[in-house]
């Protein structure tokens, strides 16, 4: 019995301990084995790959699994497989901790699972399908998954190579190291926000991404953030190239943002999410297939942009552009390069949908604005000739409220300068739709030139200079019948301008400035409506050239082309100008046909031309004064004509009064065969041209006419001239005389007799070649101050030179277009010698005792002295006089006169000896010449009406000699 009982007793602990010891032989053993073959055998047969694996280790106790080098890929007997053909998937380490506990708990909880070094392959083939596709079991389970509960999940240093070879440009990119961590995740609907995860990768080329939030699987849903900075754009181009109709190049970009989706809910899919931060650097836009960017975008920032499927809405606040760099060119055929951005894609027609969808709520999108700040763009026209140019620097735009309402105005505003002086501005509103907009436009300092290929072409004329401002308003209307009209309301002026003759650069036309409101031009029909314009100190002339035509028919000729087909441009535009006032003018007359030529000016020219127009019937009333040399020369044109068709009906008075005959000696030599001695002229002119005919009326006064000279010209009148003078003169001396010249236009030969004078270029003359004595005829005493002398060594002024700059100075006081040189160069070397001695005299004063009294006055033994004790202290020795030889007469002379001989010669010798001691350095002669010039400027200036610019120290002119061993400045005027 109690053998039985032992034997019982030993099965008893013998069976349990038998059962565990299979059990963990199962478990240690047998298992791993067993999951090797099972999952060699499903890759291959169900997959068709192959897996390779390292060691698989399983605890039966803890339920912890672990396998390393686990490795699936492509069959060695596929076509390309070989040694050393990367795997598809593989992982260096696979630690599982399933918890036993779950058996009995209803949910598969894990509570760690670890993936070291995981490895992916992600490649698209060529026909658009993925590689790790073939990795999906082809028998697909259609039953919920099970619960199952992972509460830590963790992947450290996994790399993902993924390659798109369905690309064009077949890019390719390594993710690495990636690092990744699940907390709390569980399959089973309700809970809540799902399990916490973090997601940080890394690229080859220093990209970093960060994405962390909430993930759940039943319902799929998902929340939380994203980061990705250090994007290579040339990556993402080259992954996003088919669907660019560019190229991006160079640059990197960063985006960060927040997002919240859930599909599967009663209510749809909920996808929404928002940007923090999108920003791009140093993208370079080109065409494809060129070698050089188009443009370059130094920044693009987006600013809190929003996204919502649910509300079909995509909302912006700030689209910002910086640094941007291109050029645009305007080919010869009008198209412009950077529409080689976007090429045309031939349209194709849909199929038709099997089952059209039900519209939802239109898609809403505004962007608030869209900014574009320190731009610079390189504008080419090539269609105009000569081929135009402008940089656009500067250039800040921007454009709020911008929406798929394309029928919505957009505020737009923008700035630029222009080829570096001119400052352009608009604001205002556009509508997309139909490119009508309205724009406050303000135009500031345009060079002519920059702009001279959309001027009219005139070849014989050279625009020298002008520059051009407006501002205004600027209407483009909705366009209509597919052309857009423009209308322009506002101002303007032109400032600066120069026209000049191409062949001999002489100047036909100029102006200080011209001021331009109440403009209004329009298209369609094109017409010009001016208000006023006002020119100041505007230049014109009329010549007549040598073969007697007169100049303004050559220049203003446009360029003739017979070959040219008509062309049906419609009427020419319509003019309107209703009050010209001109300031200040000057009208030129020359006649280059006269030997030697004639030259004459209307100076001080002010008046009105009103009702300006290029209406057939229109006659502009003329109302103009001036004057010939001074005020007491008074001109008047008074009458009516159309200049824009002056050969039909012209109706012109003009008088001319007190002026001096001498001036045309030209016309008097000529055919009167004397020079005009003295007299006066006055004279009423009426021109009268009806359809291209000719009637004008000259009635001329000579009050006081006196011939000079004789002239031996070939071309005189073969009358006693100056007898037929003395009978035309009545007892007070006058000449009244009525000289008509009628003539047709289109006869070449024809000529007016030509009434001007020459009084002003005399008086421009003399004030050229003679300045300070035209500035005295003016101010007493202003002629002197052209020479200031001073004494040798000295910067004193005198009396007289500061009476004649005070002088000088009111001159340039009232006429501050002057500008004056002083010499301020080094003293005359002469000079040093004076200098010298003066030094030389004051030290031996300073050494001596007594009474003051000048070296001339003192005794000749009293200088000797002086002399000997300056020579012991400069040279340190008793100087060594030689013995004087005595002139021939001084044997007569008594011993006292010897004596006082002997001392003169020897207080020669030891000044001689001194004088190199005290002679000034060439820096103390320097500065001799800019104290002087320093002392004249401050006479000038003292009474403070000479402005100091004008006033110029010139180093490069010194003085000249002057009697008495001083020295004289000339100065200059210019």
């Amino acid at each position: 019995m109690l053998g039985w009982i032992r034997r019982r007793l030993l099965w008893v602990i013998v069976l349990p301990l038998l059962a565990v010891g299979l059990y963990a032989l199962a478990g240690f053993w047998w298992l791993p084995r067993f999951a090797r073959a099972e999952a060699t055998d499903y890759v291959r047969d169900e997959l068709g790959k192959s897996l390779s694996l390292g060691e698989l280790r399983f605890n039966p106790f803890t339920f912890r699994a672990e396998a390393t080098a686990l490795a699936i890929g492509e069959p060695a007997s596929k076509a390309g497989a070989g040694a050393g053909q990367k795997p598809l998937v593989a992982l260096r380490r696979l630690v599982v901790d399933f918890q036993v506990s779950s058996l009995w708990q209803g949910a598969w909880t894990f509570r760690d699972v670890t993936l070291e070094g995981p490895y992916v392959q992600a490649v698209v083939r060529p026909d658009g399908s993925l590689n790790l596709a073939d990795l999906v079991p082809r028998k697909q389970d259609d039953s919920p998954p099970p619960d199952v509960l992972v509460e830590h999940l963790a992947v450290v240093d996994g790399v993902v190579d993924f390659a798109d070879h369905s690309r064009r440009l077949q890019p390719s990119k390594r993710l690495a190291p990636i690092r990744f961590e699940l907390r709390d995740f569980r399959t089973a609907p309700g809970n809540g926000k799902g399990g916490g995860f973090h997601l940080a990768a890394g690229g080859d080329q220093g990209e970093r991404f960060d994405w962390r939030g909430q993930l759940s699987l039943r319902p799929f849903a998902s929340s939380g953030e994203l980061t990705a900075a250090n994007l290579e754009v040339d990556t993402a181009y080259a992954f996003l190239s088919e669907a660019l109709p560019f190229e991006l190049h160079g640059g990197r970009f960063d985006v960060a943002g927040r997002y919240r989706f859930a599909a599967g809910t009663q209510a749809g899919t909920l996808l929404e999410a928002s940007l923090s931060r999108a920003q791009a650097s140093g993208v370079g836009v080109r065409v494809r297939d060129e070698e050089r960017d188009a443009a370059t975008l130094g920044r693009v920032t987006l600013e809190g942009a929003r996204f919502s499927l649910g509300k079909r809405e995509i909302v912006a606040n700030t689209l910002r552009v910086g640094g941007l760099r291109s050029a645009l060119t305007r080919e010869a055929n009008g198209t412009l390069s950077l529409q080689r951005l976007f090429p045309a894609t031939p349209v194709t027609s849909a199929p038709p949908s099997a089952s059209p969808s039900t519209p939802g709520p239109a898609w809403r999108f505004n962007l608030g604005e869209v900014a574009v700040e320190d731009a610079e763009i390189d504008v080419q026209d090539r269609a105009v000739r000569p081929a135009s140019r402008f940089r656009l620097q500067a250039l800040s735009a921007s454009a709020r409220g911008i929406s798929l309402d394309m029928d919505r105005p957009v505020p737009l505003r923008a700035a630029a300068t222009i080829n570096g002086d001119t400052r352009l501005a608009l604001e205002g509103e556009v509508v997309p739709a139909s490119a009508a907009a309205r724009l406050k436009l303000d135009l500031e300092g345009l060079p002519l030139r920059d702009v001279l290929a959309y001027l009219p072409a005139f070849p014989a004329l050279e625009l020298r200079s002008g520059t051009l401002s407006a501002n205004g308003e600027l209407t483009l209307p909705a366009a209509k019948s597919g052309v857009a009209t423009l209308d322009f309301a506002g101002a303007g002026r032109i400032e600066g301008f120069s026209l000049l003759e191409h062949a001999g650069k002489r100047q036909v036309m100029a102006w200080d400035r011209v001021e331009i409101s109440g403009l209004h031009y329009a298209q369609a029909p094109d017409r010009l409506e001016i208000a006023r314009v006002l020119m100041r100190r505007p230049f014109a002339i009329v010549a007549i050239e040598p073969d007697r035509t007169v100049n303004l028919s050559r220049l203003f000729a446009t360029p003739a082309s017979a070959s040219a087909p008509a062309t049906t441009s419609g009427p020419p535009m319509a003019i309107r100008l209703d009050d010209l006032q001109i300031e200040n003018g000057t009208m030129a007359f020359a006649d280059t046909s006269m030997d030697p030529g004639f030259r004459a000016d209307i100076a001080a020219l002010r008046g009105h031309i009103r009702g300006l127009s290029t209406a057939a019937s229109a006659q502009a009333r003329v109302d103009l004064k001036g004057q010939v040399v001074n005020r007491f020369s008074p001109v008047e044109i008074s009458g009516t004509l159309n200049p824009f068709a002056y050969d039909e009906r012209t109706d012109l008075k003009m008088s001319f009064r007190n002026i001096d005959l001498p001036i045309f000696n030209p016309y008097s030599g000529r055919f009167a065969g004397y020079a005009i001695a003295k007299g006066k002229l006055s004279t009423e002119l009426h021109y009268e041209i009806d359809h291209r005919k000719l009637e004008a009326a000259h009635h001329i006064v000579l009050d006081q006419l006196e011939w000079g000279d004789a002239t031996d010209s070939q071309e005189k009148v073969s009358l006693p001239i100056r007898l037929a003078t003395s009978l035309l003169k009545n007892r007070q001396g006058v000449i009244d005389l009525d000289l008509p010249v009628n003539g047709s236009l289109d006869d070449p030969t024809f000529r007016m007799w030509p009434i001007v004078w020459q009084v002003l270029k005399n008086i421009l003359v003399k004030a050229v070649t003679a300045p300070f004595d035209f500035i005295g005829s003016l101010f007493k005493g202003a002629e002197q101050a052209r020479y200031v002398d001073f004494a040798a060594g000295s910067s004193e002024l005198g009396e007289p030179a500061r009476t004649s700059l005070g002088a000088l100075a009111k001159a340039l006081a009232e006429r501050p277009a002057l500008r004056l040189d002083i010499p301020a160069g080094t003293a005359l070397e002469g000079e040093a010698e004076a200098i010298a001695g003066q030094r030389l005299e004051a030290a031996m004063l300073a050494g001596r005792k007594g009474e003051p009294a000048a070296v001339e006055a003192l005794e000749p033994g009293e200088r000797v002295d002086l002399l000997e004790a300056l020579y012991r202290q400069q040279l340190g020795h008793k100087p060594d006089i030689p013995e004087a030889a005595e002139e021939a007469g001084q044997e007569d002379q008594d011993r006292k006169a010897r004596k006082a001989a002997r001392q003169s010669a020897e207080a020669a010798w030891l000044r001689q000896a001194l004088l190199p001691r005290y002679r000034p350095g060439a820096d103390e002669l320097a500065a001799l010449g800019r104290s002087r010039a320093n002392a004249v400027q401050e006479a000038l200036l003292a009474s403070g009406d000479v402005d100091p610019t004008r006033v110029f120290i010139d180093a490069a002119k010194g003085p000249a000699a002057h009697e008495g061993g001083g020295a004289r400045l000339e100065l200059g005027l210019e």
